[in-house]
C-alpha cells in the first residue's frame, strides 16, 4: 500500500497523462505495461535504518518495432532519490508494533550520577548517540558488546561556570534540536540546562560549546525554550534561547514543575501536534496543542514523551514515585487521545520494566529500523536501551 500510495501522490503532481499502477510491479513488467506511454517512472521503495527511501528512475519508451529491437530495454534518463525518518503518517501503511514486549541492552556505566540524557543523531553520520548529562560532564555515547562506549565528553568546568547557590537535588534537561531552512535541514544541536550551571549551554554535532544560553534551557515543542526565572521549580515566562530562535511554543509555565517532558509529533494523517508533560505535588498531567488534558497521578520525576509504536499517539515514560530504589521501574503509558470526548482520554499503562537501581532519567530515540522507536534509560549503574 506504500508503494502504491507514492505511486499514485507522483502521478498527481505529474499531470494529465500520468497514471500509476494498482499494485507493484517489477521493472519488466513494468515495461510493458507503459508500452502507450510517453515515458516510464519506476519507484524502488526501502525503509532501513528508521528511515524511507525512494528511488526513482525514467525510462524512455521505445516508440517503434524497430526501437524496441535495437534496444528493448534502453536505461535511465533521469534519476532522483528522496528519504524521510518513519513517521507516523508512513507507520500507518506497516504492520502495527506491538509494545506489550521489550528487549533491554543494558551496559555498565562510568558514572553514576547521570542526571538527564536525549537521544538522536546529533553528529549527522547517520546512526543514533546517546547524549547524557552527568553533574561532572556531557558525553556521547554507543553501548557496544554491554559496555558504554564514550564518543565525546567535556568536562562542566572547562564548559560554564558553575552556579553560585546550586541546588542539592538538579534539575537537568538535554533536548537534541533539528531545524530546516528554506526547506532543507541545517546541523543538528543540543541544548542542555543544569542548575548547578550558571547558563545553559548549546553544543554541536561535535559537543563543542558554541552558546551559553539564558535562564535554564527545557524541551519545548521539538526545540528548547529558556526560563526567565531560577529556582528550585519550573515557572514562569518562557523565552527564545537564542536570538534567532523561534518563540516558544509556550510562552509562559503555569504552574510550579519540578519535572516536564515535550515532544512534537506527527498523527497518522501527517499533523504536527506536541505534548507537555508536566510534575507538579507528585502527580503528573499531560496536555497537547489541541488542548486535550489528561491526569496521570502519581509518578516520578523522570519523564520522557515520544511515539514508539509509530501509530500517531504519544507515550508517556515516567519512574515511579518513591523512596526505596529497590521498589522503581519505567512505566510506560499510550494516550489514546482519539478515543472519547477530550476529557475522557484513554490512559493505558502497557509496559513496567523494574529497574532496582532506581532510574536517574529517561529519553526516547527517533525511529531506527521497521520496529518500535528504542528510548533509553539511566539508572545508578547502567546504560539501557530499550527496543
Amino acid at each position: 500500500q506504500l508503494a502504491t500510495s507514492l505511486a499514485a501522490q507522483l502521478a498527481g503532481k505529474l499531470g494529465a497523462g500520468a497514471r500509476a499502477q494498482k499494485d507493484p510491479i517489477p521493472l519488466p513488467l513494468a515495461r510493458e505495461a507503459a508500452r502507450d506511454g510517453a515515458a516510464l517512472v519506476h519507484l524502488a521503495v526501502e525503509i532501513g535504518a528508521g528511515r524511507l527511501r525512494v528511488t526513482a528512475d525514467v525510462y524512455p519508451v521505445p516508440r517503434t518495432v524497430w526501437a524496441r529491437l535495437r534496444d528493448p530495454e534502453p536505461g535511465p534518463i533521469a534519476h532522483a532519490y528522496a528519504e524521510a525518518p518513519l513517521d507516523a503518517e508512513i507507520r500507518s501503511f506497516l504492520a502495527p508494533v506491538p509494545l506489550v514486549a521489550a528487549r533491554v541492552d543494558r551496559a555498565k556505566n562510568f558514572e553514576g550520577d547521570v542526571v538527564a540524557l536525549a537521544c538522536g543523531d546529533l553528529d549527522a553520520d547517520g546512526s543514533l548517540e546517546i547524549l547524557s548529562v552527568s553533574r561532572r560532564r556531557v558525553t556521547t555515547l554507543r553501548l557496544r558488546g554491554g559496555r558504554v562506549v564514550p564518543l565525546s565528553s567535556r568536562s562542566w568546568p572547562d564548559v560554564v561556570a558553575v552556579h553560585p547557590s546550586p541546588l542539592r537535588e538538579p534539575l537537568a534537561f538535554a533536548t537534541l534540536v533539528e531545524r530546516e531552512r528554506d526547506g532543507e535541514l541545517l546541523p543538528p544541536f543540543a541544548d542542555v540546562g543544569l542548575t548547578d550551571r550558571a547558563r545553559s549551554v548549546r553544543f554541536d554535532g561535535k559537543l563543542q560549546a558554541v552558546a551559553e544560553l539564558p535562564g535554564l534551557a527545557i524541551p519545548d515543542a521539538g526545540g528548547s525554550a529558556c526560563t526567565t526565572t531560577w529556582g528550585p521549580l519550573l515557572t514562569g515566562p518562557l523565552g527564545p534561547c537564542a536570538p534567532a530562535d523561534p518563540p516558544p511554543a509556550t510562552s509562559a509555565l503555569s504552574g510550579r514543575y519540578d519535572a516536564l517532558a515535550s515532544a512534537r509529533l506527527l498523527s497518522a494523517r501527517g499533523e504536527p501536534f506536541t505534548v507537555w508533560a508536566t510534575r507538579e505535588g507528585g502527580a503528573v498531567e499531560l496536555r497537547d496543542s489541541a488542548g486535550r488534558r489528561k491526569a496521570v497521578g502519581s509518578a516520578g520525576a523522570q519523564l520522557a514523551i515520544g511515539d514508539l509504536d509509530q501509530d500517531g499517539e504519544p507515550e508517556l515514560l515516567a519512574a515511579l514515585d518513591v523512596l526505596d530504589p529497590l521498589e522503581d521501574a519505567v512505566v510506560v503509558w499510550s494516550w489514546r487521545r482519539r478515543e472519547g470526548a477530550p476529557d475522557r482520554a484513554a490512559l493505558q499503562e502497557i509496559l513496567r520494566l523494574p529497574a532496582p537501581a532506581g532510574v536517574r532519567a529517561l529519553a526516547v530515540c527517533p525511529p531506527d529500523g521497521p520496529g518500535r522507536a528504542p528510548f533509553t534509560v539511566a539508572t545508578a549503574d547502567e546504560i539501557w536501551v530499550v527496543r
